[in-house]
């Protein structure tokens, strides 16, 4: 199931990237209410497969620690067994929207209380190869951000801004009072999109990515826009500053 029908949608040609950018690994952060479980037959003590009478695999709930174009890694409780090269599913749900992902087990790592699984995915599905790269991306989109700034600047306005920007193409400019430096506007560029707030207002949602060719979005792109913003949000990188995270929050409920 696609995440996003109107926005985010990578030609054909972008839907397996550059080898680079696909070993370019990203981390959900803890806050965001991403769900994965890896379903796998596991093994006994003796390395042997357990039996299920349903003919498949167990669901095994775990943390997906990171994830790329083409693997991703799981921790999972100690208790689950596999040797490398077990077949397996990597299923994913997020608030209603769900993906499974044949995978196989390229390596392990046993720590003390659990064990860390490498995997391989095999996507050969095209909407799935899409939905998979939307949730990569909302991810990064907010994970990359970086100061483009050592603080807030003046500007035109009569306020002090603060820019970060992202290695996707997101770019965050956040405006403050001089008085105090409280927050009290933001412009967030995701990609294509753009999400603008200001205290005492509420949230709009424009199409373009160069400024002067920004529209306001249609009333069928406004709720996916807002949902991408809700996503994004619980995953902006710790290099942008708590009240600014905060601040955002506050919007993208």
């Amino acid at each position: 199931m696609q995440f996003f029908q109107r926005i985010l949608n990578f030609k054909t040609a972008e839907a397996t990237p550059a080898e680079r950018r696909g070993k370019q690994r990203f981390a959900p952060n803890a806050k965001f209410p991403l769900k994965a479980v890896l379903n796998l037959a596991g093994r006994d003590d003796t390395g042997a497969i357990l039996q299920n009478s349903r003919g498949g695999g167990w669901d095994w709930s775990g943390r997906l620690v990171n994830f790329s174009d083409h693997g991703a890694r799981m921790q999972l409780p100690a208790s689950v067994s596999a040797v490398k090269g077990d077949a397996c599913h990597l299923k994913l749900s997020l608030e209603g929207y769900d993906l499974d992902i044949p995978s196989r087990i390229s390596n392990i790592r046993e720590q003390r209380d659990s064990v860390m699984y490498g995997l391989t995915l095999n996507i050969t599905d095209e909407k799935t190869q899409l939905a998979y790269r939307q949730l990569i991306e909302l991810v990064a989109l907010g994970s990359t951000l970086k100061p483009l700034t050592k603080g807030p600047i003046p500007d035109d306005s009569g306020y002090l801004v603060e820019q970060f920007a992202g290695d996707t193409r997101s770019r965050l400019s956040v405006w403050r009072e001089y008085a105090g430096r409280s927050l009290t506007a933001f412009e967030f560029l995701l990609k294509d999109c753009r999400v603008r707030g200001a205290a005492g207002r509420g949230l709009e949602y424009l199409t373009g990515s160069e400024p002067a060719e920004a529209r306001r979005a249609p009333s069928a792109q406004t709720a996916e826009i807002h949902r991408l913003f809700h996503w994004v949000v619980p995953n902006i990188a710790p290099a942008v500053p708590t009240d600014v995270r905060e601040f955002l929050q506050s919007y993208a409920a």
